[in-house]
């Protein structure tokens, strides 16, 4: 990777406009600008028709903590072009949470704008590598982007819109998830042999014994059970 990973908010939503403005111009809509800001009046003053890609929410970890693993073994290449396994805490994950507005000269030309946008979306519902923008994405990430069928309620949008100096106006919301990936790193050696000690109770000294841990299922773990573990002997004598 040529730039920091952290870099994939950015990216996302880079690609996300970048999706938007190709489609557009393939539609035959050459003129509409891709605003990837707070769709306030400054930011849209001047720049008729447009749609702006606004994030405007994130949720850190949405679902996998505390329920999921906390951490996570990768093989890491090493300078003498060999690998070795290493372990990290695991990738946090990011829903990011955008809203898509159109903005024109007139209510019809906004919602045929918006109409375009919805099938837009929904044509790439997931987008393989070749289409992300930058370099934070991993080789083989492909990112899901989910149209929320959600509905915000009035006192939101009114405070929402009240919030960016604009009133109400109908958009489209719509989500997808990308990691931030840790850089510590720490060694990882995974169990090649087990060493199981025993304490033989009739040795006159107690001694220790200590044997390699083969498959319990096997007759050499078998016999290292019955060894451990010795029939009691019967006492008896003459009559």
């Amino acid at each position: 990777m040529s730039t920091p990973q952290h870099h994939i908010i950015k990216d996302t939503t880079a690609t996300m406009s970048r999706l938007l403005q190709d489609e557009l111009r393939k539609s035959g809509y050459k003129r509409v600008n891709i605003i990837d800001q707070a769709p306030k009046p400054d930011a849209i003053e001047g720049k008729l028709p447009a749609v702006s890609v606004y994030l405007y929410q994130l949720v850190v970890d949405p679902d996998a903590f505390p329920s999921g693993p906390t951490s996570e073994v990768i093989e890491v290449q090493q300078a003498d072009g060999s690998k070795r396994e290493m372990m990290r805490r695991r990738r946090t994950w990011v829903r990011l949470d955008y809203l898509v507005s159109a903005w024109a000269q007139t209510p019809e030309d906004e919602q045929i704008l918006l109409g375009l946008v919805i099938r837009i979306l929904a044509d790439n519902v997931s987008m393989p590598r070749a289409l992300l923008r930058g370099d934070s994405f991993d080789d083989d990430f492909e990112l899901e982007v989910i149209l929320s069928g959600g509905r915000l309620d009035e006192g939101t949008l009114s405070r929402f819109w009240g919030a960016l100096n604009q009133p109400i106006r109908p958009s489209v919301q719509v989500y997808t998830h990308v990691p931030i990936i840790p850089e510590t790193m720490s060694g990882f050696e995974r169990v090649r042999e087990r060493i199981i000690d025993f304490r033989n109770g009739q040795a006159p000294n107690g001694g220790l014994e200590r044997f390699p841990s083969p498959d319990p299922r096997s007759i050499a773990g078998k016999a290292l059970a019955d060894k451990a573990n010795p029939p009691a002997t019967k006492q008896g004598g003459k009559r």
